[in-house]
This record gives C-alpha cells, structure tokens and sequence, in this order.
C-alpha cells in the first residue's frame, strides 16, 4: 500500500497524551485502537520514520485490517482525520485537538491563570493549592512562552531524559500554582539532582516543602538548604555512615525531624547517640521513637534529657529490691541477670 503523511495541529515538542483522551476517550476503547492511536503520537515527529497501514501492521503486530479499522474508529470519534486519493488510498492522518465529549461538562478554564512573576505571593500558612490537570490548550499556551520553554528545557538537561507528559504537569504545577518563578524551579530540581535523587515524586516534595516554608526566592531556599545539608551531614556521621549520602526514606527522617517536628540538631543527634549504643546499626526507625517519645514528654532541649535521665536513675534506684550478695570466690562481682527487652522498654520509657 501507498505511504502516507502524517500531519497535526498539535504543538511540537513533547510526546503528550492528552487528558481528556485519557479520561473519556481511552477507557471506552479497544485496547488494540489505543496501540495505534499512541504509536501515531509517538511517530509524529520523527520524520526519519517511515508510516504506512503495512508499516504500522508490522510495528504492532496487527493485520492491516485491524489498522485499518483503528484508524477509522479514532476519525469517527472525531480526533483525527483521514486524508484520501480519489483511488480511496490514504494519503494522510491529520491528527485533531481531543474534544471535549458532547455530554461532559466541566468547570477548568481553558486559559492558564495568570500570575505575578515579580512578587509571587508566599504560601505560608495560606495551604498548598492542589494540582490541577492542564487540557491540550493549555499546555499549547504554556508551550508558546518562551520561558516556560527554556524552563523545561533547562529540567531536562537536569535530569538527563526527556519530561514525560506527567513532569511536564508536575513542573508546570510548580510554576503555574505554586508561583515558583524559573530561578526557583530550576535550582529546585538542580539541589535534588545534587541530593542524588532524580525522581519527580521526591522534586516535588520538596517544592512543597519549600512554599509550605514561604520560600518564594533562591536565595531563601539557599539558606534553607545549607542548613539542612549541615544538619544530613551531621545525622549521618552520628550513624557512623561517611561513605554514601543518605537514600530518600532516611532523607524523609531528617527532613521531619529538622523541619516539621523542630527538633534542634543536638537532641536527634542525641538521638542517634542512643540508639547506636543500644543496637550498635544505624537504625532510622528507632531513633524516631526516641525523638517522639521526647516530644511527647515536652523535651525541648538537652537539660530536659538530662531532667528525664537523673528522675529515672532515681526511680530506679527506690525500686530496686535489697538483695543479700552470696559469698563466693567472686564476692567482689555483682551479679546481674539481663532482660533485654526490658531494658529496651525501660530506654523508650525514660526518654
């Protein structure tokens, strides 16, 4: 069969799967016309790639009937358009902006909501706006500007891949929602890189972090930062660890402990003090039980565990029954019977 061309009204730039395909087109489809529909995205800008009903046939592993009846399918729900010769050979696929079906409403604006870059308001104490899904429009408006392409752009050299539809959101949410202007996002994802960590899950953890924090410039988040490294760098060698920097559970730990919980840094490493003499590992998990425990006791500082430690000494000593030493060749040895995890009870209980 004849090659065809393939043409689009669809910004350039990006593989992007459009929400509303997603929401209201893909699930009411057969699995095999979702194939074709997808690999028609993914081929739309590689012109090196050579399409026809055969070609796609054998990329798929389909009959050319079955692409055949695809195709058809995708232009009578109205998201693209097929182009033939007067001999009914297809000569084209125009591939259309996803409408919105007939019997949907919806109340997102179809223009991006604009917001102040010089002064972008700060977040703090005001919550977090949640995410929103951005439709095709919007993300061709966003495409338009220059500096949300040099945004994205910068990211992903960052980042060493290309953004996948969901980062490119994810991004967009920060800049767009959280008022983040370029600077900030761009040396937002340049310390999580730094941190070892390329996830978008843990950028935007972060990024909420930062306007939970009312951090609106770079050189807040700076600050921010040198503090909290100092303090990951101290957390880490009180463990004994100097060889690796720490993954992302133990990274939620410090950030906790520092930032939500407001512990100073010589109570958690107090913390860490404790729980390597009593395990003798780096354990995360019960150093946080220590550090709760003391808040629930109201330990603010360092005096306070030391008020804490000389009442249990003191408990204990009242409690402890009188006993009568056996006389043996070892009379100057007090004999003792240990309970382990009593012991690890009484610890919990004395911070």
């Amino acid at each position: 069969m004849n090659q065809f061309r393939l043409k689009t009204e669809i910004p350039a730039g990006m593989t992007g799967v459009s929400n509303l395909f997603l929401d209201y087109y893909m699930p009411k489809a057969n699995g095999e016309y979702v194939k074709v529909y997808l690999y028609l995205l993914r081929a739309l800008y590689n012109p090196s790639r050579e399409l026809s009903v055969t070609a796609l046939a054998d990329a798929l592993d389909h009959t050319e009937g079955d692409i055949l009846r695809a195709l058809k399918y995708w232009e009578k729900q109205k998201i693209l358009r097929l182009e033939c010769n007067a001999a009914k050979e297809l000569q084209g696929i125009y591939l259309l902006r996803i409408p919105l079906p007939d019997h949907t409403d919806t109340t997102e604006p179809l223009i991006p909501e604009q917001h102040p870059q010089k002064s972008a308001p700060s977040l703090k104490g005001n919550g977090i706006p949640p995410r929103k899904p951005y439709s095709r429009d919007e993300l061709s408006d966003f495409s338009s500007q220059a500096e949300c392409r040099q945004l994205l752009f910068v990211c992903e050299q960052y980042l060493k891949k290309t953004l996948s539809p969901s980062e490119i959101e994810t991004i967009l949410y920060f800049y767009d929602r959280l008022h983040f202007s370029p600077d900030l996002i761009e040396y937002l994802v340049e310390y999580c890189v730094c941190k070892g960590s390329r996830s978008i899950h843990y950028i935007e953890t972060v990024a909420l972090a930062w306007a939970e924090a009312g951090i609106t410039t770079v050189s807040q988040a700076k600050e921010r930062t040198t503090t909290y490294t100092r303090g990951c760098f101290a957390v880490m060698k009180a463990f004994g660890i100097n060889d690796r920097n720490p993954v992302e559970p133990e990274l939620n730990y410090i950030e906790r402990w520092l930032k939500t919980c407001d512990f100073t840094l010589d109570l958690i490493l107090e913390a860490c003090k404790r729980t390597m003499e009593r395990l003798h590992k780096p354990s995360f998990e019960y150093a946080d039980r220590i550090l709760k425990k003391w808040a629930e006791q109201n330990v603010h500082n360092m005096d306070d565990v030391k008020a804490l430690d000389a009442a249990h000494k003191k408990r204990s000593s009242q409690s402890k029954p009188a006993s009568v030493a056996r006389s043996t060749g070892f009379s100057n040895f007090e004999q003792r019977e240990y309970d382990f995890d009593e012991l690890e009870k009484q610890l919990l209980k004395s911070q």
